[in-house]
Order: structure tokens, then sequence, then C-alpha cells
């Protein structure tokens, strides 16, 4: 029987982040200090003191209130005293059906000191709804200020999340920034490095594997001691792909903050979900980065242009990405096969092999070939930037100002059209509309001539974004020879291609048809667009006396008989 079993007389507290700020009158010694004077003064015996440290009232998923649950159905608990209403919780029904319903039922007596509530002085819990309701309106002030405060701080590029990314730790002498770990950023710049060349995150993961690096989850528990379910202590140094997928598309390794990425259903419902990422805050340049710019660009390249490697294919496409038919536009397609040589593989165009001869021709081209010839460009083209900088720059400045003048206009009236256009779109909705309200068109009329201006404005609302972009990207490469000069002197010997090298230096690549098609010691046109600098397809010949130093781009490739 329940009245044969020993009772307790249950002292409670609780302690929330919110409340811990409110000061020191709230902390769980105060609480457990006042309790114990209570019970002492009014004669209360058997006392056990249970609290929750760092839990919202709103939440009554709390292990010490559990605890008390389990020892109250057991009939094990008499009484029940806290220091007020809202130590049991802020949450207007859930605490109201407590102490109305579940205590009297359970045969408990419920006290809370400071509001004066006794459930054995009836007249004491007149105020209760109230008093709950006024609970709860507090709960949702505070996490609405909370949340505001949060945003605040997100805004300034403050670190508000717990474990920092893998090659960062917290500051120690600016709360709430991130400061670079040695020793785990060299494996970041190590990953991003390899991915640069052409690995997949498996192959990286293999890798770091074996060369027993600890995983970012043992690697911070190793450094804390703290530990999370991720975390495989059985297997230490064992990285998987996604972990390094994680890691490659993490823009905080280029020094930039992104805060507000999850945030709870509501301050009742503490479930963490993830923030759309329209509503995520990015702060850019907060901490030290641990790639370049440029680094982060070509490796997402990479990965995004990066197919599975067939098992025949003991190498992945390095021009994956960069090679465009120059008459089509669309992609050249590497085919490789396990029954041809390795000098036999070799390009065509989606368009020819997808349409066939009707809608486009072959551009084969040996890959062996284009390598070569890119190689051999590369090279010319890098060589004369170091060791002719100023009639380089001459030579690039004159040319791509013409041609970058063209083209800029060009799109500028492209843009100013569809503008003018979606302006006229606007007006005619309005017009067709007011007719329909005045009969002068059916609705029939109207459905079908709102739907055919509803599609061109949808469409120019897609296209529009894109030529401004366009419009963005000519007017940054007005003044990039700089930045080329400077990529060309960090890399004086340049024996093999990578990817890492190709995206570097090369945005696109365009093969041309054979002057005469389907011969195979034909010449064959090869168009390679730099980045920063555009096209060099005229030979650069600075002074009359000196010879060419970098010849024609236009390329004769005969393949072998």
């Amino acid at each position: 029987m329940a009245s044969q079993k020993q009772q307790y007389t249950i002292l409670y507290g609780r302690l929330s982040q919110e409340d811990e700020r409110a000061g020191e009158s709230n902390s769980i010694q105060h609480q457990r200090d006042l309790l114990e004077k209570f019970a002492r003064d009014k004669g209360f015996e058997n006392t056990l003191f249970l609290a929750d440290d760092g839990y919202s009232g709103t939440n009554f998923d709390r292990p010490s209130w559990k605890k008390i649950i389990e020892m109250i159905e057991a009939g094990e608990v008499s009484t029940l005293i806290v220091k007020d209403t809202s130590r049991l919780g802020r949450e207007y029904l859930q605490v109201g059906s407590y102490m109305e319903i579940y205590f009297p039922q359970k045969n408990v007596r419920f006290i809370a000191v400071n509001d004066g509530v006794d459930s054995a002085v009836e007249s004491s819990n007149d105020f209760n709804p109230i008093r709950n309701w006024a609970n709860e309106l507090h709960a949702k002030d505070t996490s609405r200020k909370v949340r505001a405060v949060k945003k605040l701080q997100a805004e300034r590029g403050e670190w508000l999340g717990g474990r920092p990314p893998y090659g960062y730790r917290k500051s120690e002498t600016t709360e709430n920034h991130l400061e670079p770990d040695p020793e785990a950023a060299e494996v970041v710049r190590q990953i991003f490095t390899l991915c640069a060349a052409g690995k997949g995150p498996s192959q990286i993961a293999r890798i770091l594997t074996e060369q027993k690096i600890l995983t970012p989850a043992n690697y911070y528990f190793q450094k804390t001691g703290k530990t999370h379910k991720g975390r495989d202590a059985l297997h230490p140094c064992t990285w998987s792909g996604t972990t390094v997928s994680d890691i490659l598309k993490n823009v905080m390794y280029l020094g930039h903050t992104v805060g507000l990425r999850r945030t709870t259903i509501s301050y009742k419902n503490k479930t963490r979900i993830d923030r759309p990422e329209s509503e995520q805050c990015l702060v850019k340049n907060t901490h030290p980065p641990l790639i370049s710019q440029e680094q982060w660009e070509i490796v997402q390249e990479v990965r995004q242009h990066k197919k599975r490697t067939a098992k025949h294919m003991d190498e992945p496409n390095i021009f994956s990405g960069l090679v465009f038919c120059a008459d089509c536009g669309k992609p050249l397609v590497l085919h490789r096969a396990s029954t041809m040589k390795k000098v036999e593989y070799n390009f065509k165009c989606y368009t020819y092999g997808k349409k066939g001869k009707a809608a486009c021709t072959a551009h084969h081209i040996r890959e062996c070939e284009l390598t070569q010839i890119v190689l051999d460009d590369l090279r010319r083209v890098t060589h004369f930037a170091r060791m002719k900088e100023r009639q380089f720059a001459a030579h690039i400045n004159q040319k791509n100002s013409a041609e970058l003048r063209r083209e800029m206009n060009r799109v500028l009236r492209e843009l100013d059209a569809m503008k003018k256009r979606s302006a006229e779109l606007s007006k005619l909705f309005k017009r067709l509309y007011e007719d329909n309200v005045l009969g002068r068109v059916t609705d029939e009329q109207y459905r079908m001539l709102s739907g055919d201006y509803t599609d061109e404005q949808r469409m120019l609302e897609e296209q529009i974004p894109q030529k401004e972009q366009r419009l963005a990207q000519l007017q940054a490469r007005e003044a990039n020879v700089d930045a080329f000069v400077e990529k060309a002197k960090q890399y004086t010997a340049i024996d093999t291609l990578t990817p890492e090298l190709l995206r570097l230096f090369i945005q696109r690549i365009e093969v041309g048809e054979r002057e005469t098609k389907y011969s195979r010691n034909s010449s064959q046109s090869v168009r390679i667009i730099y980045r920063d600098i555009g096209t060099l397809d005229s030979a650069m010949q600075p002074d009359e006396k000196q010879p060419k130093l970098l010849p024609p781009l236009s390329e004769v490739i005969q393949s072998p008989a």
C-alpha cells in the first residue's frame, strides 16, 4: 500500500540560462538554502532536494522532474515544495494541470513559498490560473528577448555555436570569436589541396585514415574531454567521405561566420530545426581564414564537375567542366573504355553524341593531344607574364579593353531591353485587368492573354539577374592582369596539368571542328580563355626587333596515322 511506503518531502529547484542571467537570487544553491530553511521552520521531515540546472520552464522533459513523477506514481511523495510556481514551470496549461488535477489526484501537497501557494489552504489557490498565465507570458517575452539578442550577436559575426568547426578553437582573448587551431588547421588545408588536385571526398578520407589522423570528433575529445554522438571511439582515425565533404563546403574556412543556422520550433517546443539558408546570417571576415578565396572557388568548381571514375578509368577527367564545342557551345564528353589504349581516349561533342550529325559535328580531339596543347600554351603564357611583365600587361589591356567594351555594351543593351519589356508587361497586366472588369475583354481572352504575359514575365525574371551577373563579371575582368601575373610568378615550373592548375589559370576551352571533317590529319583550332585576362588568340610581339614570345593560340593538330 502507498501509505505504508516511506514518503518524502521533495524540495525542487530549477534554473534556466535566462533565469541565471537574472541574478544570484535564482541560483540552484539559493533555492536550496531557501527551501531547506522553509522546511525546517515549518517542521517538514524526511526532505530530499532535487534540481534541474539549465532547463527551460516550458520544457518538462527534465531528468530530476521525471524522477519526481516516478516517485509520485510510486506513492513516495507526500509534499512538493518549490521557491515559486515558475520553478515548477512556465507552460500555462501544463502547470495548471499539475496543480489543479494531478497533485490532488495523487494526494501530494504542493507549496510555492514566495507565491504563498499551499494546496492545503484552499484560499491560497484562487490566483493560480492568473499566476501561471503570467509565468508563461514571462517565458514568451524572455524567449523573444533572447532571440533578439542572439540575432544581434549573429549580425556582429560572433560565434554562438558550441563545438567550433574543425580547424578552429574558441579565442582565448576575444569572447565568442574563433582562432585557428594550428594542428587541425594544417589538416584542413591538406584536405582542400587534395581536392583541388582532383581527389574526391572518399579518396581524401582514405588518405587521412592511412595517415592515422584523428577524426574531428575524436580530436575535439582529445583536446577538451567533451564528446558527442558522432564520435567513434573504437575507430578514432577512420575518416568518412561525408566528414570530408562537410569540410569542403563550409564557408567558415574563408574567415566568414554563418549564424542563426538552427533554431527551436517555439518558446514551448525546444526541438532544434535547421533554418533555411535565406534566414541565416553570413558575416564576412570575422576570423582568420584557413584557405584563400581562389582555392575555395577552385575546389567548388572541381567538386561541381567531378564525376565518379569508372573502374577502367585509372585517372579522373581533369578537364571536366572546362572543354566546350566551339560551334554549339555544349560540353565535350570524354570517351574512355577498357578496350581502348590510353592514347586513344578522346573528347566528342555532347550534342553530336545525343542528336547526331544533323545537330552538330563530332569535334573529335584526343585527350593526350588536348593535354599537351594546353600544357604548352600555359607554359608559354605564364613565361611571358613573368619575363615581360610590363609588355604582357600592355598587350592584355589593349586587347581586352576593346573586347570588353563591345561585350559590356551588348549585355547592357540586352539588359535595358529586358527591363523595359518587364515594365511594359506590368502596364499591360493592369490595362488587361481593367478591360476585363469593364467587359471589354472576355474571361476566356483574359485567361489566354494573361497566361502568355505571365510566362513571358517569369522568363524575364529569370534572365535579368543572369544578365546582371554577367555584367558584373565583365566589369570585374577589367583590371585583373596583375592577379594573373602574380599567379604566374608562383608557378615557375609547370611540368604536368592538374585540376588545380587548370582552374587556377583557365576559365574555358573551346574546341573547333577540323578544317576537313572526319580527316585525321586536318588542322583543328583550340581556343583557351584564361582567367583574369581572357583570350590570347593573336601573337604578342611587343618589339619588332624581338622575336615572338607567344605564338598564336590556334594550334595545328594532326592525329597520328
